[in-house]
């Protein structure tokens, strides 16, 4: 068994093009930024720059806990967050590596046992945790060592914890993904099914993850004891029932330098080790009842009218039926649709969720932050929206997926006698479709909860508008720049596409600068939308020159 998992693992590691390019030795001349240093130091790079934007924050909450001797509560806050996030974007991974890769039918074949299969991808799955983790929480444990004067122990249990605090939530997400595609072999339409088990298995995650805070206000509520430890508050006393790896690798930083830390570090370690034999003796019994047959399709055979056909036929604008054409694509293939469309959705869920899903005491506390929110100047919230647009732009990984989900048909692109030009904004304008769906829901809640006026919202629409035009410009640049046209699976034109990390991220930064920037000069309504109305349509037409002549350069070499 061992040898088997081993030989798998290392195949899939080299079947995967990023991690491949880490790990590999090989000669053969590459790209910088697909080369292992190029990788690396991406990784690294971001890594210093989420400890930068977190030091300082960090650095001041700890001394303001320190004085009431609670800076504990920081890592009971954000080690838990840690397990949380896996486990929400373990539900995209899992179903995407376990399911929807086209390697999945290779691995059929052989003669192996389907928890080796399934213990080899979850491995797989695994490293791209370790990269969320490392990225969003090394740095902050870091720099509460820093400030609590830890000793070199504190840094060897950090390591330690971070390494297994990913494993029983990955486990549970599996196996949760895993009893869903249980059932699928009873659809005649799999493509359908698929969709929709990979939108219940994301809401059974988001459902899991606000049950948590639902139970925690019930637990708190009219509860008038006086908590003596941090730890017998209700959130804590709930996600160490959920997630007790979180739990133990808490205590283990806290007491670190004590006899019970080591302890709790040892719980941490073989609590994990279960959760991946139990993950590995269910798959063992239920993978390959989900698996086989998960790729097959099934056609409508539908006859059309001679209405249908004329209607089907019927010319239209040249960029309006190409850019339908491209969402259509990305509504009728699962991989396309979990993580350039629903991920663009979900993110409102986590604004209506604590609103309506709170205690009376929760909405007291909500509709006090509200009150601030609405007294905010309207110049510095249409400055804040110029962030909005960059978010949604670059969480959205249409544009910067859009020439390498092309893939071995991009002479398509080339040969079709439709102008590059028009191409390309028709792949962002299908972005934009998506995007309209999540504003419909940002700005209903803007208008209910913050109780702008329609001026307002027209004004922030053209503003947001030309700041996703901006950064769906840029990411179409990255895609054009380095595209992965050589795929055999959509999961790697999109979930292994650095293209779209570099622009998630990018847009990230540039939403902080907004933000910071409307709160520091803080402008009149008018001034604040008349500049940011001019900086981003130059920066958009400067863009589109780049696009194109970029786009007429590189065209040209690809086949």
């Amino acid at each position: 068994m061992k040898s088997n998992i081993f030989i798998l693992t290392k195949a899939m590691f080299k079947n995967d093009e990023t991690l491949s390019n880490i790990t590999s030795r090989s000669t053969k001349k590459k790209s910088f930024f697909k080369s292992k240093w190029g990788i690396l130091l991406f990784v690294l790079f971001l890594t210093v720059t989420m400890g930068l934007s977190f030091g300082f924050m960090i650095s001041e909450l700890y001394d303001a806990m320190a004085m009431m001797e609670m800076q504990s509560l920081i890592l009971r806050l954000v080690v838990p967050a840690a397990g949380l996030m896996v486990f929400m974007f373990g539900i995209f991974y899992v179903m995407n590596v376990f399911y929807f890769s086209k390697d999945v039918d290779n691995y059929l074949y052989l003669p192996v046992r389907a928890g080796e299969i399934l213990t080899s991808k979850f491995l797989v799955s695994l490293v791209y945790e370790y990269f969320i983790i490392i990225v969003f929480f090394l740095p902050i444990l870091v720099i509460y060592g820093i400030n609590d004067s830890a000793g070199v122990l504190y840094y060897v249990y950090t390591v330690l914890a971070l390494l297994f605090i990913p494993v029983l939530p990955l486990a549970v997400a599996s196996i949760i993904s895993m009893v869903i595609m249980r059932f699928s072999n009873r659809f005649k339409n799999r493509d359908r099914f698929n969709m929709i088990a990979g939108i219940l298995s994301l809401f059974v995650a988001l459902g899991f993850n606000f049950g948590i805070q639902f139970l925690t206000n019930r637990m708190s509520q009219g509860n008038n004891l006086i908590i003596s430890d941090i730890s017998d508050l209700p959130i804590f006393r709930i996600t160490s029932l959920v997630f007790p790896t979180s739990h133990f690798a808490t205590e283990a930083l806290i007491a670190h330098n004590t006899l019970m830390g080591l302890v709790y570090l040892l719980l941490l370690i073989g609590l994990s080790l279960l959760a991946v034999g139990i993950f590995y003796v269910i798959g063992n019994t239920i993978y390959f009842k989900g698996v086989i047959g998960v790729s097959e399709s099934k056609a409508d055979r539908k006859v059309l009218t001679k209405e249908a056909m004329k209607k089907g036929t019927t010319k239209k604008n040249i960029l309006i039926a190409y850019s339908l054409k491209e969402f259509k694509l990305l509504l009728r293939t699962p991989i396309y649709f979990l993580n350039c469309i629903l991920i663009s959705l979900i993110y409102p869920l986590f604004i209506l969720f604590p609103i309506f899903m709170g205690s009376s005491g929760d909405k007291a506390e909500i509709e006090q932050v509200l009150t601030l929110i609405r007294s905010v100047d309207e110049g510095v919230l249409i400055v804040g929206m110029v962030g909005v647009g960059f978010l949604l732009g670059s969480i959205n990984i249409i544009s910067s997926t859009a020439i390498s989900r092309e893939g071995k048909n991009f002479y398509f692109v080339k040969y079709i006698p439709v102008s590059y030009a028009t191409q390309l904004y028709a792949k962002i304008l299908s972005s934009f479709y998506v995007e309209a769906m999540a504003l419909v829901i940002l700005y209903s809640l803007m208008i209910f909860l913050f109780q702008v006026n329609i001026g307002f919202v027209l004004l922030s629409l053209i503003i947001v508008a030309l700041a996703s035009l901006l950064v769906n410009q840029i990411g179409m640049l990255f895609d054009i720049f380095w595209p992965k046209l050589n795929w055999d699976t959509e999961q790697k034109a999109v979930k292994q596409n650095f293209n779209s990390v570099i622009h998630m991220f990018l847009g990230f930064g540039l939403t902080a600068l907004s933000v910071f920037l409307g709160f520091k000069l803080a402008p009149t309504f008018f001034t604040g939308f008349m500049v940011c109305f001019l900086v981003l349509s130059i920066l958009s037409v400067i863009m589109h020159f780049v696009l194109i002549r970029t786009a007429d350069r590189k065209f040209a070499l690809l086949s």
